[in-house]
C-alpha cells in the first residue's frame, strides 16, 4: 500500500500526519521543536519508519516551512489552504474555521467548500491572541498550561478586561489588576477573553454556521466556552464552537491529502549550517560579577528599618541596621499575581532569619504595589521606584549613572555631581526586562536562574543580531533562529546583547551616560546579560550592585530611617501581618465615563481603603473638587452650538472622534441651520472602546478605531450619520505647506462605510479648505439636498457652517492670548500639548491627561490656543506635507520662545505622519 505524509510545521511543535490511499487516517504523531524544525522532523521520521517503510511513502507535503530541500520534491503549502482542506475532509458541511497556533491565528470563510472563491484573515506579526501569548502570561503568572484552563473556568461574574492587541499591554494590566487584589481565576478568564476578542476582530460581521475550533489551543476549556461566548454576542444567538478530535493535526492531515498527486522521496533530512544565514558578530566575554554575599541570620536584638519592594514580578524586603549601614536580613520571591500573599510569605522567612528580633523604627514601601501593600503592612513612607533606586545606588557612588531592569520595565537615571538631572522607564515595552528574558529562556527550555543561560552563552563561538525589537516579536525571532539551526549557545548569547542593545537604544536613546555606571536589578544576576553590558559599553567603568536584587526595597528602608526621624512607626508588626486577614472586593465605578474598576481593601477594625481610582475621589483626604482646564473651556466653545433634541426632519448624528474635535463647529452650524435635529455621540466610554476594537481594522491608529465605536453607537439612534472626508485642513502655501490630513483620516468615513455596512446613510462630503469657500459650500449644499432641502437653503447653512468655524478659531486665540496672559501675571508653568486635538481633547482616550498635569500644579493648553499662523514653518521644515507637523513646527517655535511654556508631545501607536516629524 502507498502512503501520503503530510507535515505542518510550527513554531513550537511539528505535527505529522500519514494517511493511506483511500484517506484513512494510519498515524498521527507530533514532536516538540528544542534545536531546530528539521531535527523534529527526523526525530518523527524516525518513529514513524518503525510503523512503516519509509520507502512506501510514495508522496509528501510540507506547511508552515520550507526546510526540506528541493531535490527531495515535497509538496509546499499555505497553512490556510491545509487547514481548510483537512477539516473538508473530515467536515464537509463546515463553513468557519477559527484556528488559533503557538504564533498565528487565522480565521477562514467557507462558501461552498474550496469551489467557490473563500476568505482568510491572520493576526498581524504580534504574538497576541496566540498560543505564545498564552504561555507568557501563563509563565509570568507561575501557572502551568494544564492549571490554566481548570482555574480560568471556575471565575464567576464579570472578569477585568485586558488588552487583547498585544502581548506587552496585556502584561502591564495584569500588573495593575495583580496589584489590585483580582484573584487568579478571573485574571486567567480574562486573557481568556482577551484572546478571543481579538481573534474574533478579525473576521467583520456575524460568523457562518457551523463554526470550528482548531489548533493546540483547541485543548484549553476556557478560550472554547469564552469562545463561544464571544460568538454568540457577535452573531445574536448562542452558538456553540466545535472542536473536532483531532483538532492538532489537522493541518498536517490537509496537508496530506493535498501531497498526494506529488511524487517524493521521504528520508531523514540532512542538517543544515545556519551562519549561511547571519552575520557573525563577536562572541561573549565573560567578566567579574559579585556574588550574592553569605546567608544573613539576626541573632542579637537591635534597632532597624524595613524595606519593602512590591514589583511586577516579584516582592523583596529587606531589613537594615539602625544605622542604615548594614544589611541584616533580606529575602526575594515571586508575586505570582498574589502580592499580599507575597509580602505574608517575605515575612515568614524574615521571621525564620530571625527578624522577630529587631525593633523596626520605620518602614519604606515602593514598586507598582506600594499603595495595597503599604496600606497592609503599615507603611511609613511609600516611594516610587525611581526615587527608591537612586536613593540605593547612592551608597554604592553617589555620582555614578544608574541602569536598573527589573520584571516588567527598565529604568535609567542620568547624574551630574551627584544630582539627578534626567530618568528615565521603559514601561510601554516589555523587551529586555526580566520576564522577557525568562519567557524566552522558557521557550528554550533553559534555566536562567541556575546559570544555564549564562554558561551557554559563553559556550558560544559568535553571537546573531535578533534585533532590539518588543517581547512578542522577539519570540518570533528566536523561532526563526531555531528553525535555521542556530545553536543555542549562539541564541542565548545573542539574547543577551539583545537586551544591552535594546535598552541602550529605547531607554538610554540619545542621551549621554557619565563616565560611571551602577548595573543594578536581579537581571544583573545573569552574568552573560553583565558581560553584554560591558560590551556595549566598554569606554565606561561599570559596577555591579552586590545586593542587586533587593536594591529597591535598600532605597525604601534608608528613605524611611531619612524620613521617620522620632515618629513612631506604622508599622503592624511581621507576625501581624502573616496572620492579618485581608478582603479585597472590586466594582466599577459610575462616576464619570472612566467607569475605573475600585478595589476596595478591608482591614478588621479598620476603615476600608480603596485602590485603583483615576482621581482621588475615594480618598477622603483629598478634595474631589474636579479643576477645570483650558481643555474644558476649548470643549464648551467646540460644541457650544450643539443643542440635542431640536430642529425637525430627519435626525442627523455627528460621531465625537476624529475631526470631529477639530470641525464640529461647521458641521453642527451647517445642520442647525437647514433645521434637522442634531445627535452627537456621547464622549468616548469604554463600550465604545470595545466596540472599536471589535469592529476595526487591527493595525490601524486607536483613534480610527474610535471612530468606528463612535459611529456605531450613533447608529441605532439617527436616520443619517455626517462625517466628511477632510482632504487639506487649511489654504496650502505654496509647496511649503501642504497641509494635508492623514491618509487614513481622508479615508476614515469609506472604511467605517463599508465595515459597517451604512450605504447612503453615512454622509460624506469632500471636504478640501485648499479649493477655498465656495467648493466647501458646493460639497455641503449636495448633502442639504439629499436630506430633502432646497440647494438655497444648503448654501446658507453652508455659509453659517463655515462661519461658525472661523468663530471657533478666533475664539481659541483669545482664550489663548488670555490664558498666557494669566500664565505670565502667575508665574506658573503652561504645558502645550503637541497631539492632535482628537487625542488631547478626547479625555477618555488620552485617559485624562490634562486633568493629570492640572493636579501636578502645571496649566495645560491646547496647541491651537497658541497663534500658531504667525509662524512661517518653512523657516524651520523644508516642505511640512501634513498640516499638524506645520502646527507642531510653529507650536515648538513659540513654546521654546517663552521661558514659561514647555511642550508635551502625545502621539499614538501607529501613527504614520508622526513617523515623518
Amino acid at each position: 500500500m502507498k502512503y501520503s505524509l503530510g507535515i505542518d510545521v510550527g513554531s513550537v511543535n511539528v505535527k505529522l500526519c500519514l494517511i493511506d490511499s483511500s484517506n484513512g487516517i494510519v498515524r498521527l504523531d507530533a514532536e516538540k521543536i528544542t534545536t531546530n524544525p528539521k531535527a523534529a522532523i527526523n526525530a518523527l521520521l524516525s518513529r514513524l519508519g518503525e510503523v512503516v517503510p519509509l520507502e512506501d511513502i510514495a508522496s509528501a507535503g510540507i506547511s508552515g516551512s520550507d526546510a526540506i530541500p528541493a531535490e527531495f520534491n515535497w509538496a509546499e503549502y499555505s497553512s490556510s489552504l491545509t487547514i481548510a482542506s483537512g477539516l473538508l475532509n473530515l467536515y464537509p458541511a463546515v463553513k468557519t474555521i477559527i484556528q488559533i497556533g503557538g504564533q498565528t491565528s487565522l480565521v477562514i470563510v467557507l462558501e461552498d467548500g474550496l469551489k467557490k472563491p473563500w476568505k482568510v484573515v491572520s493576526n498581524p506579526l504580534c504574538a497576541a491572541g496566540t498560543g505564545r501569548f498564552l504561555e507568557q502570561q501563563a509563565y509570568r503568572l507561575g501557572i502551568s498550561l494544564e492549571d490554566f484552563s481548570r482555574l480560568a473556568l471556575k471565575c464567576e461574574g464579570n472578569p477585568p478586561r485586558i488588552a487583547a492587541r498585544c502581548s506587552v499591554f496585556a502584561k502591564s494590566d495584569l500588573i495593575h489588576l495583580q496589584q489590585k487584589g483580582v484573584s487568579i481565576e478571573a485574571m486567567l478568564y480574562a486573557l481568556c477573553e482577551s484572546i478571543t476578542r481579538m481573534v474574533v476582530s478579525l473576521k467583520k460581521g456575524t460568523f457562518e454556521e457551523p463554526v470550528y475550533f482548531v489548533g493546540g489551543v483547541a485543548a484549553n476549556g476556557a478560550i472554547v466556552r469564552a469562545l463561544n461566548e464571544a460568538l454568540s454576542a457577535r452573531n445574536g444567538h448562542e452558538i456553540r464552537v466545535i472542536v473536532p478530535e483531532n483538532y492538532r493535526h489537522v493541518e498536517a492531515l490537509g496537508t496530506a491529502l493535498l501531497a498526494k498527486s506529488k511524487s517524493s522521496r521521504v528520508c531523514l533530512l540532512p542538517e543544515a549550517d545556519a551562519r549561511q544565514d547571519y552575520f557573525e558578530m563577536p562572541k561573549l566575554g565573560k567578566v567579574a560579577v559579585p556574588g550574592n554575599g553569605l546567608a544573613l541570620k539576626i541573632t542579637e536584638p537591635c534597632s532597624g528599618y524595613l524595606g519593602v519592594d512590591v514589583g511586577s514580578t516579584s516582592t523583596k524586603a529587606v531589613i537594615l541596621d539602625e544605622s542604615g549601614t548594614r544589611l541584616l536580613a533580606k529575602n526575594y520571591l515571586m508575586t505570582a499575581g498574589r502580592p499580599i500573599d507575597a509580602v505574608k510569605q517575605v515575612f515568614r522567612n524574615l521571621l525564620l532569619d530571625g527578624a522577630a528580633n529587631v525593633r523596626i523604627d520605620g518602614v519604606g514601601v515602593t514598586g507598582s504595589g506600594r499603595y495595597l501593600v503599604g496600606g497592609f503592612i503599615g507603611a511609613d513612607l511609600i516611594k516610587n521606584e525611581i526615587t527608591a533606586q537612586t536613593r540605593a545606588a547612592a551608597e554604592i557612588d553617589p555620582e555614578a549613572d544608574i541602569i536598573e531592569i527589573g520584571g516588567q520595565d527598565s529604568k535609567l537615571v542620568i547624574k551630574r555631581n551627584g544630582v539627578v538631572v534626567d530618568y528615565q522607564m521603559n514601561k510601554a515595552c516589555a523587551a529586555g526586562t526580566g520576564s522577557f528574558i525568562d519567557e524566552l529562556a522558557e521557550m528554550l527550555d533553559i534555566s536562567v536562574h541556575n546559570g544555564e543561560f549564562a554558561n551557554l552563552s559563553f559556550n558560544a563561538p559568535y553571537t546573531i543580531d535578533l534585533g532590539t525589537r518588543c517581547a512578542a516579536f522577539m519570540g518570533q525571532a528566536v523561532a526563526s533562529a531555531q528553525q535555521e539551526g542556530v545553536s543555542f549557545e549562539v541564541i542565548t548569547a545573542s539574547l543577551a546583547n539583545s537586551i544591552a542593545k535594546n535598552y541602550l537604544s529605547k531607554v538610554v536613546g540619545h542621551r549621554k551616560l557619565g563616565n560611571k555606571v551602577i548595573l543594578t536589578g536581579a537581571v544583573f544576576y545573569n552574568e552573560a546579560v553583565v558581560a553584554a553590558f560591558h560590551q556595549q559599553l566598554e569606554s565606561r567603568t561599570l559596577t555591579v550592585s552586590e545586593h542587586r536584587e533587593v536594591s529597591g526595597a535598600i532605597g525604601a528602608a534608608l528613605l524611611a530611617r531619612e524620613t521617620v526621624n522620632s515618629q513612631e512607626s506604622k508599622f503592624k508588626g511581621f507576625q501581624q501581618v502573616v496572620n492579618g486577614e485581608c478582603k479585597l472586593s472590586t466594582f466599577i465605578c459610575q462616576g464619570c465615563d472612566n467607569n475605573c474598576t475600585i478595589t476596595r481593601m478591608q482591614l478588621p477594625g479598620e476603615k476600608a481603603t480603596f485602590y485603583g481610582s483615576r482621581c482621588d475621589r475615594y480618598d477622603s483626604t483629598i478634595s474631589h473638587a474636579r479643576e477645570k482646564t483650558f481643555f474644558d473651556e476649548r470643549e464648551k466653545l467646540l460644541f457650544r452650538d450643539y443643542q440635542e433634541g431640536t430642529g425637525s426632519g430627519p435626525t442627523v448624528g455627528i460621531p465625537r472622534a476624529l475631526l470631529a474635535y477639530d470641525y464640529a463647529p461647521l458641521l453642527i452650524g451647517f445642520l442647525n441651520t437647514i433645521g434637522v435635529r442634531v445627535v452627537m455621540s456621547t464622549k468616548t466610554t469604554g463600550e465604545i472602546m470595545e466596540q472599536a476594537a471589535e469592529l476595526s481594522y487591527s493595525d490601524s491608529c486607536f483613534p480610527l478605531k474610535l471612530l468606528h465605536g463612535h459611529i456605531a453607537a450613533l447608529e441605532d439612534k439617527v436616520d443619517y450619520i455626517l462625517y466628511p472626508s477632510f482632504i487639506r485642513l487649511g489654504n496650502k502655501e505654496g509647496d511649503e505647506n501642504q497641509k494635508y490630513a492623514c491618509p487614513l483620516v481622508q479615508a476614515a468615513p469609506f472604511i467605517v462605510r463599508h465595515v459597517l455596512n451604512l450605504g447612503e446613510r453615512l454622509l460624506t462630503p469632500i471636504i478640501d479648505f485648499s479649493q477655498g469657500d465656495d467648493e466647501t459650500v458646493k460639497n455641503l449644499t449636495t448633502v442639504a439636498v439629499k436630506l430633502g432641502f432646497g440647494r438655497k437653503n444648503g448654501k446658507e447653512a453652508a455659509l453659517a457652517g463655515i462661519n461658525a468655524q472661523r468663530k471657533f478659531a478666533a475664539d481659541c486665540l483669545a482664550l489663548g492670548k488670555k490664558s498666557l496672559r494669566k500664565l505670565h501675571e502667575s508665574g506658573q508653568l503652561g504645558v502645550v500639548l503637541f497631539s492632535r486635538s482628537y487625542m488631547s481633547q478626547d479625555s477618555g482616550a488620552n485617559l485624562g491627561i490634562a486633568e493629570k498635569l492640572a493636579q501636578l500644579g502645571v496649566v495645560p493648553i491646547p496647541l491651537d490656543f497658541l497663534p500658531l499662523e504667525s509662524v512661517a514653518p518653512k523657516k524651520y521644515s523644508d516642505r511640512p506635507y501634513w498640516n499638524y507637523e506645520g502646527k507642531f513646527i510653529a507650536g515648538g517655535a513659540l513654546t521654546v520662545e517663552d521661558p514659561q511654556l514647555y511642550g508635551l508631545a502625545i502621539t499614538n501607536f501607529s501613527c504614520g505622519p508622526n513617523s515623518f516629524m
